[in-house]
């Protein structure tokens, strides 16, 4: 029996595949499998980060497209202090280091 992809989706179409019967799924248990088996396959730990990793993340510009990603390396101490600003403020650490740099770049005129 052959099992690729294009070979099932053909099948499927013509209607040649026959549902093994305790197999269907309806409303809640349907969208329980279906949530297991996106973060199985996904790899997350929650069903919103299963959407993010299987959709993608946002542009954060204002049209659509490429969000470049910008790394640094910091000390530890430094992180920590971000790691605990972003808890108490209930934001995520990529929010603070993009305002961070928004204000630098501003009060600095952008060149040093």
């Amino acid at each position: 029996m052959d099992t690729t992809y294009e070979d099932l989706a053909a099948r499927a179409e013509r209607g040649d595949l026959i549902v093994k019967p305790g197999t269907i799924r309806h409303g809640a248990a349907a969208a329980a499998d279906a949530q297991r088996l996106l973060m199985d396959a996904t790899g997350a730990t929650t069903p919103d980060d299963a959407a993010t990793i299987a959709v993608g993340r946002p542009s954060l510009g204002a049209t659509a497209g490429a969000s470049p990603v910008v790394r640094a390396r910091v000390p530890q101490a430094l992180k920590d202090r971000l790691t605990a600003l972003a808890a108490r403020q209930h934001l995520k650490e990529s929010d603070i280091v993009r305002e961070a740099l928004t204000h630098y770049l501003a009060t600095t005129g952008g060149s040093r």
